[in-house]
């Protein structure tokens, strides 16, 4: 039968639950098959896929179940050796809890602790990992069961009370203080809270000591489930896990990613450089972009280019906090590279040109060209969005001054009614502005001034400007005189 009540799941891991209950019925009827490539297959993929999902949930009882099943159908003969071992010294392993348990019991009921105390043998998979991580046979191992006290405790008093209760377990037996565990302070990513000690029981024997409250316990044997039936003190639901989608490396490694994540998102979680060359993924074997999202279940595979760089239209579909900050990162790196080989190549043909310049000029320059920085100058002569001949005649343009004549009144080019500016002797009524730095007025003796920036400049011939007009720009410069409006 399936393991949750679906129904009161969210939406969003709906999928997740689904996928882990139909895989745990799968190998729960294998044994009927026989050996065959097929069930090493499933189990395999279960060992490396849905165990560890099931991990990272919370869900503690299907993965011990998952992991065994698939010892079992991998490694039968050291499955059976480490079953029958457990089941050889049955009688002898529940006496030992039996005596283990008594101080216990009488000392926390004593101190009006109100709970229950299971004592369980380690999963058979676990002593399998513990027989391959010690190099030695399964009657060495130095806790092969584990002791549970689970206190009934209101929410504001649980995690005083699993402190209060390790302190009197101590005061029994003689804890080893390398092998605290504390998911109390702060409790696994997926919401496991307990915690967890080891101590020198009877007979010089270690034995593992968990301690959690009723509700924490609900929440070890089936994870993000168990959110949903326990309130938090303000009448919250406790749901870490809401708003989040669950996907896969290749390899089986679970990722937690924000909902609305993208495969972009997903590459940056795996890492930095992986997220900046991103060019696309594979998902259930079909290409798709870097803006694809992704949902519950999807194993992803990432695609590289060295000549994908971030841009900024990435920051308009990315989720993850992650991405963002490292793609503005990478923005900001880019721009200061660009900006320095901008600054270099102005450096190189200015210096080829022989045109001398200070650091007031540049910044002129940016601003006359309407710049916000000299940075963003640099940066347009670095992608190609600006001429460094451009900035040439820029620089050597001369600036014009802000204020008009003395001796005459400031004429704007909207008073000059009827008016209009003949310009080479051929063309007529064409758009110009009037210098301020001469002020021309009608009647004045004019000329016309071809502009890197504001188009044509009509200047008095006699305008202070005029010479160095001349002398630097004389192609520059094409005859006008005032007429009349045709």
């Amino acid at each position: 039968m399936p393991f949750f009540n679906r129904d009161s799941m969210e939406d969003s891991n709906k999928v997740l639950f689904s996928i882990l209950n139909e895989r745990l019925e799968l190998l729960r009827q294998l044994d009927a098959e026989g050996d065959s490539e097929r069930r090493r297959h499933i189990a395999r993929e279960t060992q490396n896929l849905h165990a560890p999902m099931a991990h990272r949930l919370g869900l503690y009882q299907i993965k011990t179940e998952m992991e065994d099943l698939a010892l079992k159908f991998l490694d039968y003969d050291t499955y059976k050796y480490i079953a029958h071992a457990l089941n050889a010294k049955k009688a002898e392993r529940e006496a030992y809890i039996a005596s283990f348990i008594a101080p216990l019991e009488a000392k926390l009921k004593a101190e009006g602790f109100s709970f229950t105390i299971k004592g369980r043998p380690k999963s058979i998979h676990s002593i399998y990992h513990k027989m391959q991580a010690q190099h030695c046979d399964v009657d060495k191992i130095y806790d092969l069961f584990a002791i549970r006290i689970i206190l009934d405790s209101p929410p504001e008093r649980e995690k005083s009370d699993c402190w209060q209760v390790y302190s009197l377990i101590t005061d029994v037996f003689t804890p080893n203080p390398k092998r605290l565990r504390d998911w109390l302070s702060v409790p696994k990513e997926n919401g496991y809270e307990s915690l967890h000690t080891t101590v020198l029981g009877p007979e010089k024997r270690w034995v593992e000591v968990q301690i959690r409250t009723k509700r924490m316990d609900e929440v070890a044997e089936q994870g993000v489930a168990a959110h949903w039936a326990y309130k938090g003190v303000k009448g919250e639901i406790v749901n870490k896990e809401r708003g989040d989608v669950y996907v896969f490396t290749p390899t089986g490694d679970l990722r937690r990613l924000p909902e609305g994540a993208t495969v972009l998102d997903f590459a940056y979680s795996i890492h930095s450089d992986v997220g900046a060359h991103c060019v696309g993924g594979t998902i259930r074997n079909q290409n798709v972009s870097i803006r694809q999202k992704l949902e519950n279940g999807d194993q992803v595979s990432i695609m590289t280019s060295p000549n994908q760089h971030p841009n900024a239209d990435w920051l308009n579909f990315v989720a993850s906090s992650k991405a963002k900050s490292k793609i503005r990162q990478a923005l900001k790196e880019i721009e200061y590279k660009q900006a320095s080989e901008g600054k270099e190549i102005i450096e190189r043909k200015f210096k080829n040109w022989k045109i001398d310049y200070t650091e007031g000029d540049i910044t002129k320059m940016a601003i006359r060209l309407g710049y916000k920085a000299v940075s963003d100058m640099y940066q347009a002569v670095a992608t190609g969005k600006e001429t460094i001949q451009r900035l040439r005649d820029v620089l050597q343009e001369p600036e014009e001054a802000m204020g008009p004549r003395e001796h005459t009144e400031y004429v704007d080019k909207s008073e000059l009614k009827g008016l209009a500016i003949e310009v080479d002797m051929n063309v007529k009524n064409v758009d110009y502005n009037l210098s301020k730095c001469c002020n021309p007025q009608p009647g004045d003796p004019i000329f016309a001034f071809v502009s890197v920036l504001k188009g044509i400049r009509i200047h008095r011939i006699d305008c202070p400007n005029a010479m160095n007009i001349r002398e630097r720009y004389p192609y520059r410069m094409i005859p006008a005189k005032w007429s009349k409006k045709s």
